[in-house]
């Protein structure tokens, strides 16, 4: 039975999570004002909370509060039937753990990258009544006293508010994707249908081509006539058709990627160093803007191969776009004023390598952003992740684009990352004609 104090104490914490997370919709800022919440609620020094990944069955090291500790603290996912955090998770039951000062090895390494020690620690499980838990919240140090179970009582019922606020947000996210998916495929429908109509034209106006030489090789010869007729084949057959096939085809990808439809790729043999090449051209004056250079590591001379030259091109466009805002993000306003009368200064680069050997075709795309954590590779390769980029904004669709992209012709894709150091996004393609 509670106290009036506790009470008290469990209807101000209540009151006090109800109201900062009712209308919460950014994920970062829930779980950020639930563990300060929890950490409040029972006079703990800090904490930290892990939130469930069922794909990949573990528990990700989601958020720490203070933030000072965070930036101090090793950030690690752990299997969710791991330590103490997996027990609770497993157990669906919360539990308080009481240290001797000598502590164990884990503990330690913590005390000697905080500077603190871990005395007691309080666990348990963001969950709601007869459902799975979404994650773990993990206590530590009470100021006054020890975990006791007027704590318990204060944490279950947050739990249960901050368990819904964290499910609502998650919703509201998951919606913004899917109207942006459904804006994408009401304009790529209406595009499709606008490039259909040019198709049709197409091979009338290869005929009409077609008979204007022949009119001009009857009649008497005139020079500056054939000149331009020449100059109309060559612009129409370089130009005009591929590329209304090529919006065309375009504008069906995206909206079979709304749609969630099966995508068949067009595979045709080519160069693909040279394809890549091309994408990444297009976006050298978008790099240039935002003071970022694209440099080429192209091997020449390569086999060709079959593939979807309109996949790759979206796949090379995306993680170049990509890398465009990841260089940025370091970009500092003392670099910008000190470079502003230099419009060709570039602050970062972004190198687009491609390499042939023993039947694998592998592109890479390196940029000097600030680099990624395990967790957030995680993410994107599970197709799950936001975007990171502060300054450009964005969904977080074009990477799951490039995955889904990526596996229908049957390549893989690798990040290669660190906190600080940069990425390299590793696309690998197998040409199935060497394949033993």
């Amino acid at each position: 039975m509670l106290t009036l104090a506790e009470t008290s104490r469990l209807l101000e914490a209540v009151h006090l999570a109800t109201r900062k997370l009712a209308n919460a919709t950014d994920l970062r800022v829930v779980l950020r004002d639930v563990l300060e919440i929890c950490v409040q609620a029972v006079g703990a020094e800090g904490g930290t909370i892990y939130i469930h990944e069922p794909a990949t069955k573990r528990l990700r090291f989601a958020i720490v509060y203070p933030e000072i500790v965070a930036e101090r603290l090793e950030r690690l996912d752990i299997p969710e039937d791991y330590g103490v955090a997996g027990e609770v998770f497993q157990a669906r039951k919360a539990l308080v753990s009481n240290f001797p000062r000598d502590g164990q090895p884990g503990r330690l390494r913590i005390r000697e990258k905080t500077g603190i020690t871990v005395r007691s620690m309080m666990t348990l499980p963001l969950a709601i009544a007869d459902m799975e838990p979404i994650g773990v919240v993990q206590l530590v140090n009470k100021r006054i006293g020890n975990f006791n179970e007027s704590d318990e009582a204060v944490l279950d019922t947050i739990s249960d508010v901050s368990t819904l606020a964290i499910l609502n947000s998650r919703l509201l996210s998951q919606q913004t994707r899917v109207a942006s998916l459904e804006g994408m495929g009401r304009a790529a429908h209406d595009l499709a249908n606008k490039a259909g109509v040019l198709l049709t034209f197409i091979e009338d106006f290869r005929r009409n081509l077609s008979g204007l030489r022949d009119a001009l090789g009857k009649g008497p010869t005139n020079a500056e006539a054939c000149f331009h007729a020449e100059m109309l084949e060559s612009s129409f057959e370089d130009v005009f058709a591929p590329y209304s096939e090529r919006v065309y085809r375009y504008a069906r990808l995206i909206n079979d990627l709304a749609a969630g439809k099966k995508l068949t790729p067009k595979l045709r043999k080519g160069a693909l160093g040279h394809t890549a090449e091309l994408a990444a051209q297009y976006l050298e004056s978008m790099a240039r803007k935002a003071h970022i250079k694209i440099e080429y590591d192209i091997q020449r001379g390569t086999p060709d191969f079959e593939f979807d030259d309109l996949y790759v091109i979206r796949i090379v466009e995306n993680l170049v776009g990509n890398a465009i805002k990841a260089a940025a993000e370091m970009l500092t306003d003392d670099w910008l004023e000190a470079n502003a009368e230099d419009p060709d200064s570039y602050f970062s680069t972004i190198t687009l390598r491609y390499r042939y050997s023993e039947g694998r075709h592998t592109l890479e795309i390196e940029d000097q952003g600030p680099g990624m954590s395990p967790a957030t590779i995680r993410a994107i390769l599970s197709g799950n992740a936001d975007s990171s980029w502060a300054r450009a904004g964005g969904s977080g669709l074009g990477t799951k684009v490039v995955l889904e992209l990526s596996s229908a012709l049957g390549a893989q894709v690798n990040i290669q990352s660190r906190l600080g150091e940069g990425t390299t996004f590793v696309v690998e393609f197998r040409d199935p004609a060497t394949a033993s």
